[in-house]
């Protein structure tokens, strides 16, 4: 693949078709820890997982949320 002087690749067919990928399709972008780029498809969008949820009525501090999952994972007594 080469980088244009846009910054854009262009993923060979023969990757596209094994992965799936179709025009418009999302790629999350990382970089390991031996420096390599690594592309993955993203299966949704972040606001997707927000989609549907309940309305918060509660509101926690980050103690009381680390409190909760304490007792939830038997870290700690009530």
């Amino acid at each position: 693949m080469t980088l244009t002087s846009k910054g854009q690749l262009t993923i060979p067919r023969q990757l596209r078709d094994a992965l799936g990928l179709t025009p418009g399709a999302r790629l999350q972008a990382s970089i390991d820890r031996n420096g390599r780029l690594v592309l993955v498809p993203s299966k949704y969008e972040p606001e997707d997982l927000f989609r549907g949820r309940p309305k918060v009525h509660r509101v926690m501090t980050i103690d009381e949320m680390d409190r909760a999952i304490a007792l939830a994972v038997g870290g700690e007594d009530a």
